[in-house]
């Protein structure tokens, strides 16, 4: 079914499903192949702050032989948080001296209780070798939450983070025009 590009629904959010793959590649150009990961993700948009809320995000994972299945989902799971964190939330700031945020007490990550519904698909591969599940379940995240903001508002997000400030600036470009 497709999102609302650009039109509420009847609570007043624009709602969108975005799916996105990728293939981890380890190592030194041009690298190998490791690890799939693929996401669907919903997502509703308050057009008036911009703000993201998450609903429901499935990560489909091909690791090759699986060693330990619930490691393996708690790695997901915090892939998920992560780059939740990085595509919605942090976004390096400079001022005349560099980089502003120095201190990790100011690093933005999600919290749990804005954390989605994770489920988290393992392809049954035990004949293959094992390719990891660290940093992979991450690659396809920005662009399935981009595909998805695209899907509620019809508009094309090329930069992370997706801030409510970036939000309301391409659902509304004439009152942020400098």
């Amino acid at each position: 079914t497709p999102g609302s590009r650009g039109r509420p629904g009847a609570d007043g959010r624009l709602h969108g499903r975005g799916v996105a793959y990728a293939r981890y590649v380890h190592s030194k150009f041009p690298g190998f192949g490791a690890a799939w990961a693929a996401w669907v993700i919903d997502l509703n948009v308050d057009p008036a702050t911009g703000r993201i809320e998450v609903e429901r995000i499935v990560v489909g994972q091909d690791t090759g032989m699986v060693v330990n299945p619930e490691g393996v989902r708690h790695q997901i799971h915090g892939n998920v948080n992560q780059t939740l964190s990085r595509s919605l939330l942090e976004k390096v700031v400079f001022d005349d001296a560099g980089v502003a945020c120095r201190e990790w007490g100011g690093y933005p990550i999600m919290g749990f209780k804005h954390l989605p519904a994770i489920d988290v698909l393992l392809m049954p591969r035990q004949d293959e070798p094992p390719m990891g599940a660290g940093e992979s379940a991450s690659v396809p995240g920005p662009a399935a939450i981009a595909n998805a903001l695209f899907d509620a508002t019809g508009l094309r997000f090329y930069e992370a983070p997706f801030t409510p400030d970036a939000v309301r600036a391409a659902l509304f470009p004439a009152s942020h025009a400098s």
